[in-house]
Formats: C-alpha cells, structure tokens, sequence
C-alpha cells in the first residue's frame, strides 16, 4: 500500500508540476504534491506553512520556489520581501535550478506592482523578464514562467507580445488562471474577439465563481453591447474583489451607458486604488475629449504622466491627442520627449512629422533639421517592414499611423484627393468605433479636409454615444464653408483693388484650406488682372482643379488656362 500510495504521489506530483511549472519528484512526494495542490486551490496560508515544513529537507530548490510563489501571490510587501530572501539563498545553492528561475521571475513581476518609482518598476519588469526566458530556455514546459512572461508584457503595454507566452501557458495547463490570462490579453487589442470569449466560457465552466474572469466576460459582454448583463456580471463580484481594473470596466460600462459623472466617479476609484494604473486616466481623457474638451483631456493625461512618466503608450496617446486638437506645441514635446529615450520609435517620428507637414501647411516652414527627421523616418520603417515587425496601439497599427502621416503629408503638399483618400480609407476601418470615429473626423478638420471629415461624421452620426459630438462637427464645417463662401463674394467684389480681393481670397483658404472659389479666384486674379504672376497662377489653378468637382463649369477654363500658363513659365507646377 506504501508502495502504491507513493507511486501515486509520484504522478500527482508530476501531474501538478505541469500547472505550477515545477518539475520534482523526491522522496517526499506526497507532501509536496500536497502543498502544490492547496496552491493550486487557492489555499494560500495553508500552502505557505505546507512549504515552510518542506525547506529543510529540500535538497533541490524546488520547495523554496513553491513558497516563494505562495509569499507573492499573498501580496502582503513583508511577504514579498521575504520572498525575494528565500529565492536568494535558494539560487545560492540552485543556481541551475530552472524553477527557482521562475519562481524569482514571478517574485520580481508581483514586485513591480508595489514600488512607486516608475524607474524601479521597470528594472523589476526587466528582471522578471529575463528571469522568465532563462527558465524558459532551461525547461520550456514551466507554466508560470510563461504566465510570468505574458504578463510583464501586458504590464509593459506590449500586448502583442504577451499573446504567445500566455498561449503557451494555456496549452500546457488548460486552467481557469491560464485561459483567463490569454483572454485579457486578447481583449486588450480587440475587445470583440471570439476567441476571447470562449476562453472565458472555458474558464468559467472550470471555476463559475473565478472573480477574474467574471471581470473579463464583463468584458466581453459590454463590448457585444450588453452593458446590463456586463454590469451585473461585474456585481456578481464579491466586492474584496473589487480592484483597480474593476472599476475601471465599471466605469466604461457607465460610460457606454450615457452615464457620464458615475463612469467619472469609477474611473477616480480605480486611480485610487491603484495610481499606477494607466487605464483611468486614459478613460477620463476619452471621456473629456467625447464631451468635446480637449484641454481637460490633455490635463488628464499629463496628470497621469506625473506618476507614471515612463508610460510611453500613455505619452504617445497624449502627444496624438494634442495633434488632433491642432495643440502642436505639446504635441511636439510629448513626440521628443519620447523619442529621447526610445529613438526609433517609427510611431513618434510618424508623429513628429505630421507636425512638421502641419506646420508647413500653416506658417510654409518646415521645422530645422526636417529633411533628416523624413531619412531617419523612412530608414526606421524600411528595417521594420523587412523584419516583419507589426506595431499595435489599440486598434491602431504602425502601417495606419503611416497612412495617416502620408494623408496629412499630401495635403500639406496640396495633393488633396490623394490626402482624401488616404484619410477615408482609414476612417471606413473604424466605421464602428465611435471614438476613433469623432476624433479622425476632428482630424481631418484641422487638416483641413473637410469633406473626408464628414464621411467620419456621417458615420458617427448614426451611433448615439457620439451623435451630438458628430452633429457639432458638421455644424462646424458649415460654419467654416459659410464664412469661405463670405470672403469669396467679397473677393469676387473687390476685382479692382487686387490687394483687397486678394486678401479675401486667402481668408477664405483659412476658413477652408479646400474651398474652390477661392482658388479660382486667385487663379483668375494672377491670370488677368495687374498682379499677373504666372508662378503663383500655376500653383493656384493646380490647387482648384485638386478641390473642385469634376463636374465643374470652371474645369475647363483653368485647364485650358494652366496649359497656357505651363508653357510660359517652362512647363512648372505638377
């Protein structure tokens, strides 16, 4: 019976090694097999004292890195402390030990949590990650350092990057823990993905009452747009439960529901409970700028930044939010500033030179050293397409931030139907995403490109959390065509004052950078009247025949116009 009962235990151990990551089987089996088995349940205090009786007799490592793993997963700073010490004298002895690795990667990542130096956070991500990948490459069977690995990823903002580990980890054990960790990361970069949601069905057939992943199939519910059943899934949590990311989901689901100062409200608590956590402060900045207030919505997000000014992701959504409100002096602050500390990062020279082409479009200078920022730009993205490499920002991509950049680069250029083109090819990705919707479309204003910002705004119009923002925006472009159509007219009276007429021309152009009238009129007025310039007739005729309707009377006239025009000045323009 002995016999039997330790052979038993031999294969329980084994068994549970496959979950935990630990791969021992001494004499003392069965206890062991019994400390890891009240960690798997959850039995943390339990496990901790089944480990403590364990270390001296552990010849291997293996009962130090089980309670190491207990002391972190308790999240006590005392535990963790005294963690970190066993680990230490551990590796002393077992420094070749894959699982003590392990164990020492996931002390480190628990750690990271609870420093408030966002420099000291990072080395203690660093460490975890490379702690991970050492007892990967040791022994690639051990779960949690692949658990470990996925999540210092998701911690760093890199989510792409923690799919394949938690992956990993899912397919080696199969748990609530492992499905539900592979699913947040999932719906992290989509919230609508299925694959994600029968990963947390799975995890919840395995343990109906697993609190996180409760959270994520609120998730997944608010994202199919059931928000009543999101939020009673989110009540369903017992409230000691109830952390940072609880209220955060809390507060979107509020805020889907129109339920501005109570998401409000949620978003501050999970600030609250964890101001290392990103994610609120970019919801309130969302929220600021839905509700059409984007220099709030830069305060939050400089607020954020405060205490966490190595959130690169959150910088880079600041420095995009500036560009679209058109704040380019921020915008380009938040774009360098990001840029000294990671120079090649393709997204934030992308950024950086849709500033410059903004800045030529208003003030006809390019910012010093352009030309060098455009090699380095194209040379970075060069290097990244032929790795193979694939940014990702949310929903958002490396290639569609170069569409973007190519978009505004065109119509600072005035080649706007290309610039149109580019601007609406993008927007018709986020036809259902309300957010992207209103803010490409308050883009495309400040690009001054008017009619693919009412395609964006046609779209939002017909989603009611963002109907009034998109309503706004249209009566914005209506505002802004009306007054070009004013300064036209008065153009068109002034003929014989060219200045003047001049003048009005060009308010026009600032009021709509695309109004056709207004090139016309400057087409004509350097065409025929005293201020002939063959030049800059060329330049605005080339610009009407880009804005204006192919069906237009006036085509023909500054077609035929613009031939002349070319001989005489040696065939220049386009």
């Amino acid at each position: 019976m002995l016999v039997k009962q330790r052979r038993f235990a031999s294969m329980l151990a084994a068994a549970l090694s496959l979950t935990l990551g630990l791969s021992f089987v001494p004499a003392y089996a069965m206890t062991l097999a019994e400390a890891d088995q009240l960690l798997l349940q959850g039995k943390l205090k339990a496990a901790e004292e089944a480990y403590r009786e364990l270390l001296e007799e552990d010849e291997t490592g293996d009962a130090a890195a089980g309670l190491a793993v207990t002391l972190a997963k308790q999240g006590w700073p005392s535990k963790i402390v005294e963690a970190e010490k066993i680990l230490k004298k551990a590796r002393e002895k077992h420094a070749d030990n894959p699982n003590v690795l392990a164990a020492a990667g996931y002390v480190a990542f628990v750690h990271s949590k609870t420093v408030a130096s966002p420099a000291k956070r990072d080395l203690y991500l660093e460490a975890a990650e490379s702690l991970a990948k050492k007892a990967i490459n040791q022994n690639p069977d051990i779960v949690i350092a692949h658990q470990t690995l996925g999540q210092v990823k998701i911690a760093q903002d890199d989510i792409e990057a923690a799919v394949d580990p938690l992956r990993k980890a899912c397919n080696l054990a199969e748990n609530c823990v492992n499905l539900t960790l592979l699913a947040q990361a999932l719906l992290k970069l989509d919230p609508k993905d299925k694959e994600a949601d029968e990963l947390v069905t799975k995890a919840l057939q395995l343990k109906s009452d697993y609190p996180a992943a409760r959270l994520q199939k609120a998730i997944v519910l608010s994202a199919q747009g059931k928000n009543e059943d999101a939020y009673l899934e989110l009540k369903n949590i017992p409230p000691e439960h109830r952390n940072s990311e609880w209220h955060t989901v809390a507060g979107n689901i509020e805020s889907r529901q129109g339920d501005g100062p109570s998401a409000l409200q949620s978003w501050n608590k999970a600030s609250m409970e964890d101001p290392r956590n990103p994610e609120p402060y970019k919801r309130k900045a969302e929220h600021y700028v839905m509700r059409g207030d984007g220099a709030l919505a830069i305060a939050e997000y400089h607020t954020g930044l405060e205490i966490l000014p190595n959130d690169w992701a959150m910088r880079g959504e600041l420095a995009e939010l500036a560009l679209r409100q058109d704040n380019l002096d921020v915008a380009e602050t938040e774009f360098k500033t990001i840029l000294a500390t990671k120079p090649d990062d393709a997204k934030a020279l992308l950024g950086l030179a849709r500033v410059g082409f903004r800045k030529y479009r208003k003030e006809g200078n390019f910012p010093p050293n352009f030309n060098q920022l455009m090699d380095r730009l194209q040379n970075i993205i060069t290097e990244q397409s032929v790795q193979g490499k694939v940014v990702k920002e949310g929903t958002r991509s490396l290639q569609e931030s170069i569409e973007l950049s190519e978009a505004t680069k065109a119509i600072s250029q005035n080649r706007f139907r290309e610039g149109r083109q580019k601007f609406i090819d993008v927007i018709e990705k986020h036809k259902e995403e309300p957010y992207d919707l209103v803010t490409l479309g308050e883009q495309c204003i400040f690009e001054g490109d008017y009619k693919a910002a009412e395609k964006a705004f046609a779209y939002a119009k017909e989603i009611p959390e963002v109907s009034t923002r998109a309503e706004q925006g249209m009566s914005k472009i209506t505002t802004q065509r009306n007054e070009a159509s004013r300064h036209v007219k008065l153009g068109d009276a002034a003929w014989k004052i060219p200045e003047i007429a001049i003048d009005h021309y060009k308010q026009a152009l600032n009021a709509d950078p695309q109004y056709p009238g207004a090139y016309f009129g400057l087409f004509s007025l350097y065409t025929k009247s005293d201020k002939q310039d063959p030049n800059q007739a060329v330049t605005y005729a080339e610009g009407f025949l880009e804005v204006a309707d192919d069906v237009s009377p006036q085509r023909r006239e500054v077609e035929a116009g613009l031939a002349k025009l070319k001989k005489r000045t040696g065939g220049k323009g386009k």
